[in-house]
């Protein structure tokens, strides 16, 4: 067959059987060997009838007409606002469907790279919706009033109305609606990516899961809002909880949400939460995990694995805050940390105060640099833990590692397909796994997934 003429075409409608779910949620049907068709909504071992919505010279792209013959997985969560905005791509698979799905996918993952390791069965919740502890969402003005939700998957522009978002904290989904409604009562614009006009971008809302404590940040394209004071007032006032209204100025024109230029108009400029029974400080800009219950599972699989005991020295690379290394001071004699972000590790400091911990310091520098340097200065940790961005590893970073042979590598991602890379990586230079990989649920309804493995020297 020609190049140029290709399997498919648009507005045909087809039938065929799923046979791969993507790491972003999507089905896969094959039309050939090479040619696949990406569906929302469509998962392993379905039949469906669908219509092709977008046609490329490699794949394509198509819309569930029908579902012919069903998982048995399948549910019907009446929900489907949630998958026009691509929120909760697995919000009609039961949740048991979603923790077998999830196992699935790590272990094709790793075979990818034909690693035979074992994936243990993924470790779930008890509170599958509902559970984020922060979000951050644009408005819009939608038939002459102020619109909260998020943009529609398809055409970018609408968005899809919100007032149960499902994945949040429900006092999380009040707040929103509530500074929603009196920023459209101060008749406060929209800034418009077209016209580089208007003031309001975002609203962000933290809530700490213990603390109770509730944090609304304005993101704003204007370094100073119409009637910001009016308006915090009334956050302060309406908003059950809040401890903070915060004003960001973000005048880039890019995806970025939040920039660092932040400005406090009424109450503390950060709220507080615990995590493992450690006092952990949370500014606008901090990075801390959503969903705090399956964090601290998370954290205490990680510190389980890596076997620690008293005389271990431990380097806590992509470190952000603190989390992982604070929560486990107390089990080892020193902890060293790393991160890039500047903010994070004044934050880590000011949690290291806080919590009177007096064996870990932390760096503000890149992971793999700062690794290269302990390298060189000579340092000898027992357990390094890595925690990296969905990007995975650099061969940089995996090379300090391999030089320093720690006797145990913990390594815990966001990202199967850049673990089993990098696992691939250590094991061609002088590792492996010991035990299983343990995937572990900490956005249920989504396609994400957390693993941890820990790496030992090879015997």
């Amino acid at each position: 067959m020609p190049r140029n003429i290709l399997p498919a075409k648009l507005n045909e409608i087809r039938e065929g059987i799923v046979s791969d779910v993507l790491h972003n949620g999507m089905g896969i049907i094959k039309v050939n060997a090479d040619y696949p068709v990406k569906l929302v909504d469509a998962f392993l071992g379905e039949k469906i009838k669908y219509q092709l919505t977008q046609v490329d010279r490699l794949s394509a792209y198509g819309q569930v007409l029908e579902v012919l013959e069903p998982s048995p997985e399948r549910v019907d969560a009446g929900k489907d606002y949630l998958l026009e905005a691509g929120v909760a791509p697995y919000v009609n698979l039961s949740y048991a469907g979603q923790l077998a799905l999830k196992q699935w996918q790590v272990e094709k993952s790793f075979a990818d790279y034909q690693l035979n390791v074992e994936v243990a069965p993924t470790i779930g919740t008890d509170q599958p919706d509902h559970y984020r502890n922060k979000t951050v969402v644009p408005m819009k003005y939608q038939d002459g009033k102020l619109t909260t939700g998020f943009f529609d998957r398809r055409d970018k522009v609408t968005i899809v109305p919100m007032e149960d978002y499902y994945l949040n904290d429900r006092e999380i989904d009040q707040a929103i609606g509530i500074v929603r409604d009196i920023l459209d009562q101060f008749k406060i614009t929209v800034y418009d990516d077209g016209t580089h006009e208007g003031a309001m971008r975002y609203i962000m809302v933290r809530r700490g899961y213990y603390s109770k404590e509730v944090m609304v940040v304005l993101v704003s394209h204007l370094a100073e809002l119409p009637h910001e004071d009016e308006i915090a007032d009334e956050i302060s006032q309406k908003v059950p909880g809040v401890k903070s209204v915060i004003l960001n100025h973000n005048p880039r024109q890019t995806n970025q949400q939040l920039t660092g230029d932040n400005r406090t108009l009424w109450g503390a400029s950060e709220i507080h939460d615990t995590l493992l029974n450690r006092d952990f400080v949370i500014g606008p800009n901090s990075f801390y995990q959503v969903n705090p219950r399956t964090t601290e599972v998370l954290y205490q699989l990680a510190a389980q694995v890596a076997e620690l005991k008293p005389t271990d020295t431990v380097i806590d690379a992509y470190s952000g805050i603190g989390t992982i290394g604070l929560t486990i001071a107390d089990q080892v004699a020193e902890v060293c940390g790393v991160e890039v972000v500047e903010r994070a590790v004044a934050d880590a400091q000011i949690n290291i105060a806080n919590n009177q911990i007096t064996n870990a310091d932390y760096i503000a520098a890149d992971a793999p640099e700062q690794m290269q340097k302990w390298k060189d200065a000579g340092l000898k940790p027992d357990v390094i833990f890595v925690d990296p961005p969905r990007r995975g590893l650099t061969e940089e970073l995996m090379d300090a590692v391999v030089y320093m042979q720690p006797e145990r590598f913990v390594y815990i991602s966001c990202n199967p397909v850049t673990m089993a890379r990098d696992s691939k990586y250590l094991v061609d230079h002088g590792y492996q796994i010991q035990g299983s990989v343990k995937p572990l649920d900490q956005f249920p309804q989504t396609a994400h997934i957390e693993a941890v493995a820990v790496f030992v020297p090879q015997d």
